[in-house]
């Protein structure tokens, strides 16, 4: 006969069973205990929670797996030892408990405290206990039987986890039911897996048990049965019993469970049920365990499920928050014996803590304003029964510094330890109700006080409207009057530029004095049109300004001769500069301009006599404006005059004498420098014009002659681009006469290609004002990211609508030879070559330092679907002295190479229909002794024949490298010829 091993579990606690010598203990060797210690020791082996069993009158503690766990280091040792030397920091506990079951007593602890060491340091533990005597087969208590649930981390964490509570019942429902148990074990030993499965079946939270890989369900409470609607599901696997949980994961969970041997445990898992009807669906949260179950040697046979179905706990918690965070209500706990507060998301948000601050009650008191800090819950705390009572205070912002109204209300709530305090309580953002309220108060104080004086304010009201409608009937005047002198300005500067550039070339080509002298007067004239534009500009806010720091002071001094000359010698000029003088930020310029005029309207005014003076100081400090003042002795101005004083081509002289423009024109200038221009006359007492700057940092600006023998010049590559053509031909030949390589563009799209095609550009000038596609914003933003080491001049007759990186020079229209010179002399650095003031240009010096081609002349066709690629390409060619004409298509190109003679195909790689190698293949098919070069923007990675006639030229080249494939297509020509 073979020896029957027990006990039969396979658990870690039941192998230290058999492999013990019991023999030396008052139980006696396994084979002799009576058959009540085995059914009971099967019975403590076999529970899934931590159970304990306490025999004989030794109080030998025999256990299982789970009340290993709590055994902690203890454990093995305290096996078979007795539970009273096993624990000795609870032994006060343990023999006034067992006394008592030993006597047919019952003993139940719900979150029973101790301090126990368990792990080599003493620590706080709190259990649910279960104790009950166990009888033999005649109904003696021989010993005591325990359930032990570590309730530790329930105890620490309950504040946070109410929402499981009701869970919590359901499992204290199910240990109580467990003792029912035990006490039926005790009664009945031969009845209780009869008792264990109306336990099964009755029990409050849902139970199945499935065999086998398949999941067959061998059992199913009520509760199960309920969830499933009643479902015939016994006997089936899951996956036929429950067809809708196919792609929500569940299969694929239990297959993993009944593999691995591991559990599964989900917490407030998403489900959707049929609801019987096979049609719709609903949606329950479940918390659950898979466990695996094990036969005596260990293989897995089955899962055993247990959960509760929590959904309405779950959407309670779910619309409460969602209702929180809708109304903007944070919550809080707060713990004053300790100072430990708990807050939530939107309680953060409403004072602007970020999620990784540690909020404390002292971090909070120190956003609180001083004034209401008495209203502060720990303020409160001995001196009223509620801490918490409802209160409205104002609070600075940790994120922002902003000043918040917050309403907070709080009640104290049992706690989980005795004796200490806990509020609950919530904050709401009430600034906008604040604010809403003190609008409200105004209000009414508005509103009484405008029924006390309703009559004076409708008069005031109707005087100051009708003001306005005037001021703004002229404002719509001025602007119309503005936006048509700025546009007649910028074309008129067009004219003026070719014009004026044309009479400077026809100068620089040497004439005769009779004609010398035409072309003096002439340029005189422009110079006085482009005064009158300066003055239309102005007066539209629309003149280039170049503002600069200026000592207003050194302006004045510097400007004296000329003014003694214009005011005449009857009128004393009185300059007044006051101490400790700001410099302002202004166009030096203009402003000489402005006080020349003012200066000379003046003298007008004073008969010709008198004194006039001009005074600069310091504005108010808070403003930043720097003041100059211009006071004359003359006869002053009516108020009729005083009003229009500023207006276009209005003017108090005789016909003849005066455009009316020079007061406008100071206007818009003041206007657009950020500044105010102020008027006080009378008749008979003289005016005063007192006009207010910027004042600006740093050193001001000094003033240096300049050399006018001559004029600096240089020969590095500038691209000019201006959609008149007039324009960029007389631009273009100026440059050149000062020796710089020149390229022409007429549009945007133009100059565009010519950065595309990779032709090294040391300066682009360009006019503001450019049609089309590409404007010149367009064009500045390309060229920076093209060739940011590009320097960039632009160039206009007006100001631009849009503004421009400070960084980059305007040069007005229309300029002279040395002012363009100068101007791009310094954008491109001190290196310069010295161009006589009278030295005619010639027509090499516009690619004079480009590498000539070779002598002979190819004939050139270019293949490209671009036009504007097409046409810079064609130009090229031409430079380097070649004859080139374009095509469109490859299908064009082999119709003119059918009926031309073509030294060269000049070929892009990717056109449309037929590509550049095909057109490549089928040209030299019909001419073998032609070349090719195929440009592509691939780079190096087009692969060619070494004897294929073709030379693959990447995207983008300069000009030399151009050179160079057409000095090698050339040369490979001449070796096959040879």
């Amino acid at each position: 006969m073979s020896k029957i091993v027990w006990p039969a579990s396979r658990s870690e606690a039941a192998e230290l069973i058999r492999s013990r010598d019991w023999s030396t203990t008052t139980l006696g060797p396994l084979d002799s205990w009576p058959a009540a210690l085995r059914t009971l020791t099967d019975v403590v082996l076999r529970s899934p929670a931590g159970m304990a069993l306490i025999w004989g009158d030794d109080r030998t503690l025999i256990y299982n797996d789970g009340y290993a766990r709590v055994c902690g280091s203890k454990h093995p040792q305290v096996l078979g030892t007795s539970v009273l030397d096993a624990w000795p920091d609870a032994r006060d506990f343990n023999e006034e408990v067992l006394d008592a079951c030993f006597a047919g007593e019952e003993r139940v602890f719900r979150d029973a405290r101790f301090v126990l060491d368990r792990h080599g340091v003493p620590e706080e533990i709190w259990f649910d206990l279960y104790y009950g005597p166990a009888v033999d087969e005649h109904g003696v208590v021989r010993g005591v039987l325990a359930t032990v649930l570590e309730t530790t981390e329930r105890v620490h964490s309950a504040q946070q986890r109410e929402r499981h509570e009701s869970h919590l019942e359901q499992v204290n429902s199910d240990l109580d039911a467990l003792r029912i148990t035990l006490e039926q074990a005790n009664r009945r030993l031969s009845s209780d897996m009869d008792f264990l499965n109306t336990l099964f079946r009755q029990a409050p939270s849902f139970m199945a048990v499935l065999t086998g890989p398949e999941h067959v369900f061998a059992l199913a409470n009520d509760a199960y049965l309920k969830l499933v609607q009643h479902r015939p599901i016994l006997g089936k696997p899951v996956r036929l019993a429950l067809p809708e949980l196919d792609g929500q994961g569940i299969y694929q969970l239990l297959d993993g469970v009944y593999t691995s041997g591991e559990p599964y445990h989900g917490r407030q898992l998403e489900v959707q049920l049929d609801r019987g009807n096979g049609q719709d669906m609903e949606r329950r949260i479940l918390d659950f365990v898979y466990q695996p179950l094990k036969d005596a040697d260990g293989r897995i046979h089955g899962i055993f499920v247990e959960g509760v179905d929590v959904t309405e706990h779950a959407l309670t918690e779910e619309r409460l928050r969602v209702a929180q965070e809708a109304g903007g209500i944070g919550t809080f706990e707060w713990y004053p014996s300790t100072g430990k507060l708990v807050v939530s998301d939107a309680y953060r948000r409403i004072w602007g803590f970020a999620a990784d601050i540690e909020v404390t009650a002292d971090l909070l008191l120190s956003r609180v304003d001083p004034s209401f800090l008495h209203l502060a819950g720990p303020n409160r705390i001995g001196s009223e029964s509620n801490p918490l009572r409802y209160s409205e205070f104002l609070i600075t912002r940790v994120d922002n510094g902003e000043r918040r109204w917050i309403a907070r209300r709080g009640e104290a709530v049992p706690s989980t330890i005795a004796g200490e305090r806990r509020y609950l309580g919530v904050a709401l953002d009430i600034t906008e109700r604040k604010r809403t309220e003190e609008n409200l108060r105004q209000a009414e104080a508005a509103l009484r006080e405008l029924n006390h004086s309703l009559e004076r304010k409708v008069v005031l009201e109707e005087a100051e409207r009708a003001k306005a409608e005037d001021a703004l009937r002229q404002a719509h005047k001025m602007e119309a009057v503005g936006q048509l002198a700025s546009g007649v300005a910028h074309d008129f500067n067009n004219v003026l530029q070719i014009i004026s550039s044309n009479l400077q070339l026809m100068e620089l080509d040497g004439i005769g004095s009779v004609l010398g002298a035409r072309v003096a007067s002439a340029v005189a004239a422009v110079e006085r049109g482009s005064k009158l534009s300066s003055q239309l500009l102005a007066f539209a806010r629309r003149q280039p300004l170049q503002p600069v720091t200026t000592d207003l002071g050194r302006l004045l001094a510097d400007m004296e001769s000329l003014l003694l000359r214009a005011l005449g010698d009857r009128i004393v000029l009185d300059l007044r500069r006051a101490p400790g003088l700001w410099h302002a930020r202004v166009d030096r310029n203009q402003l000489e301009n402005a006080i020349l005029n003012m200066a000379i309207n003046a003298r007008d005014a004073m008969g010709g006599s008198g004194l006039l003076t001009i005074s600069v100081s310091n504005g108010e400090a808070s403003a930043g404006q720097v003041s100059l003042s211009i006071t004359d002795t003359g006869c002053g101005m009516t108020p009729e005059v005083l009003a229009k004083i500023f207006d276009p081509f209005y003017t108090t002289k005789a016909p003849g004498e005066g455009t009316g423009l020079g007061m406008s024109m100071v206007y818009g200038f003041v206007n657009q420098s950020g500044g105010e221009i102020r008027i006080d006359s009378s008749p008979g007492d003289g005016t005063t014009i007192t006009i207010l700057l910027p004042r600006a940092d740093g050193e001001a600006l000094h003033v240096q002659a300049v050399n006018e023998a001559s004029v600096p010049g240089g020969d590095e590559t500038i691209l000019v681009v201006d959609d008149d053509e007039a324009v960029v031909a007389t631009t273009t030949e100026l440059l050149a006469g000062l020796g710089y390589r020149v390229l022409g563009a007429e549009s945007g799209q133009q100059a565009l290609a010519v950065l595309q095609s990779g032709m090294p550009v040391d300066l682009l000038f360009s006019d503001l004002s450019m049609p089309g596609a590409v404007d010149c914003a367009s064009l500045v933003a390309q060229c920076r990211h093209i060739a940011p080491r590009t320097r960039i001049l632009l160039t206009s007759g007006q100001l631009p609508e849009t503004s421009f990186d400070e960084a980059i020079e305007l040069l007005p229209k229309p300029f002279s030879r040395e002012q363009l010179a100068r101007t791009i002399r310094g954008q491109l650095g001190a290196s310069t070559l010295s161009v006589p003031m009278a030295a005619p240009a010639v027509a090499d010096d516009i690619v004079r330092t480009i590498p000539s081609a070779q002598d002979d002349t190819q004939r050139i066709l270019v293949v490209e679907d671009d036009p504007d690629t097409r046409e810079l390409a064609c130009e090229l060619l031409a430079a380097l002295g070649h004859a080139a004409s374009g095509s469109g298509s490859a299908e064009h190109a082999l119709m003119l190479l059918n009926e031309h003679e073509v030294d060269i195909l000049f070929t892009d790689l990717n056109l449309p229909r037929l590509s550049g190698l095909e057109l490549a293949a089928r040209a030299i098919a019909m001419r073998p002794m032609l070349r090719v070069i195929l440009t592509s923007g691939e780079g190096n990675n087009v692969r060619v024949a070494p004897d294929s006639g073709i030379i693959v030229l990447p995207k983008p080249y300069d000009l030399l490298q151009l050179e160079q494939s057409i000095a090698q297509a050339m040369l490979e020509a001449g070796e096959t010829l040879q």
